[in-house]
């Protein structure tokens, strides 16, 4: 449990602020533009010198029915029904040029389709998606191969067809089950079909059924969202995304359709992230990460009591590989200690790709001190701890002298019953969980850049 409103009102003035979710470290924002195609097939090159390693691959499907007020991603309105099966091409051509590079690097652990809305291919364009990868690397038995699922364009066949072919873990996007909300951010999704579909998915044998909601959303009430929360707990995913709703109009002009005064308020929202945390906490879920839950048997919750909990930017996971690939426009590859990015629009993607050259138009190779503090902060991130005799003894450094910048703001953390140091290892407290993207802001080398020019969401 939490302390008392009173004193989260005073913590939440202190540390609402803008800063980075820590998918990455180094942040993206810092990646630089002399980054692309050549350094590119270099770090591939030097990833197929462990072919006996996984690989974790990522397929960017940039297509929509329809774009809702809310969303950050990167992604376009589908007008043409044979567009996605040109853009398949264009993945299946990145794709030979990849495979080129990693030799006999092919074994694959974990594959996951984000967007956008994959589901809104038709079935001919999911099989040939699915089998442009099939064909050219070998998944291990247990793979997890995940999709994300819009309910409103995802029907019982294209279950069936999903299962067939292997997927094993289906991400709804559910956001709210509110009418009202739905149409306060252009979505109108039927509750109704959003369950039954759900429950079809079940019977149909998948054991993997993941929620995506969202808190701070317009004209969301704190009625409103229990009301969500009642039903997802009611339903029983094994795994809950709760998403913080970021509002950035300026940089995602679609979201103007959304109202300012229909926002809560900064306490507001924090009262709704922390209602629905204790709904599912007492419903028995476990927290991961800072607004991630699942249910006690699933293997995120055992591999984080373990300390063994990992995270990429296709989410929390067991089983992440050391690289991941990621493939279509927009998508960010993590190779031989190397992040790599697609250029971010449809037509520069596809015209980069039919030069023959990777797509990528940013990106940076890692320093011993960025794989050093993208260690701690995304063990801080995943497993709610610092461990610093492990850092000392992987990294060879004394952490108080090598850290000494960040001793006070650790101190001042520690001070406000957010963190706790017990001998050699930093521990988040119930509260410093909440806040746990203010205690890696400590750690980034990066923010102290002042021309940095780049907007975040809201820490909390």
């Amino acid at each position: 449990m939490v302390a008392d409103n009173s004193n989260l009102e005073k913590l939440l003035k202190k540390y609402d602020r803008p800063g980075p979710r820590y998918t990455s470290y180094p942040m993206v924002p810092v990646w630089k533009d002399d980054f692309g195609h050549e350094q590119y097939i270099r770090a591939l090159r030097n990833a197929s010198e462990l072919p006996d390693e996984p690989l974790s691959l990522y397929l960017h499907i940039p297509f929509c029915r329809k774009r809702c007020w809310f969303c950050g991603c990167n992604t376009t309105t589908l007008k043409k029904e044979d567009t996605h099966l040109s853009y398949l091409d264009f993945v299946d051509k990145e794709l030979t040029m990849a495979v080129k590079s990693l030799a006999e690097r092919r074994k694959v652990s974990q594959f996951h389709w984000g967007g956008g809305t994959p589901s809104c291919l038709s079935n001919e364009s999911t099989i040939k998606a699915f089998e442009i990868f099939s064909n050219r690397f070998e998944f291990s038995e247990k793979a997890e191969i995940s999709i994300e699922l819009d309910p409103r364009v995802t029907d019982d066949k294209r279950v069936q067809l999903l299962k067939s072919l292997g997927f094993s873990r289906l991400s709804f996007g559910v956001q709210d089950f509110s009418a009202d909300i739905q149409a306060a951010i252009g979505r109108n999704q039927d509750e109704k079909k959003t369950i039954d579909l759900y429950k079809y998915c079940r019977s149909e044998g998948f054991e993997g059924v993941n929620f995506d909601l969202i808190y701070g959303l317009p004209q969301q009430t704190l009625d409103v969202l229990k009301s969500t929360v009642e039903k997802t707990i009611e339903l029983r995913p094994d795994r809950i995304a709760l998403y913080n709703f970021a509002y950035l109009p300026d940089s995602k002009p679609h979201q103007r359709l959304i109202k300012p005064e229909d926002l809560p308020s900064p306490a507001e929202k924090l009262q709704l992230f922390l209602t629905a945390r204790e709904m599912f906490l007492e419903s028995g879920y476990k927290l991961i990460g800072m607004d991630h839950f699942v249910l006690p048997q699933d293997e995120l919750a055992k591999a984080q009591a373990e300390g063994k909990l990992r995270r990429n930017f296709m989410g929390y996971t067991v089983r992440a590989a050391e690289d991941w690939l990621g493939f279509g426009m927009s998508s960010i590859s993590y190779v031989d200690r190397s992040f790599a990015q697609n250029l971010s629009t449809l037509a520069e993607y596809e015209k980069r790709i039919e030069e023959d050259r990777f797509a990528v138009y940013r990106g940076m190779r890692l320093s011993e001190d960025d794989i050093l503090r993208q260690n701690l902060i995304s063990d801080l991130m995943c497993n709610f701890k610092i461990d610093i005799s492990e850092l000392e003894s992987k990294f060879s450094i004394k952490f108080d002298e090598y850290f000494e910048d960040a001793l006070e703001a650790l101190k001042i953390f520690e001070d406000d019953g957010l963190l706790n140091r017990n001998e050699n290892v930093y521990e988040l407290t119930d509260m410093g969980k909440i806040f746990i993207r203010n205690i890696a802001m400590a750690f980034d080398a990066y923010l102290k850049n002042s021309d940095l020019k780049v907007k975040f969401s809201r820490t909390v």
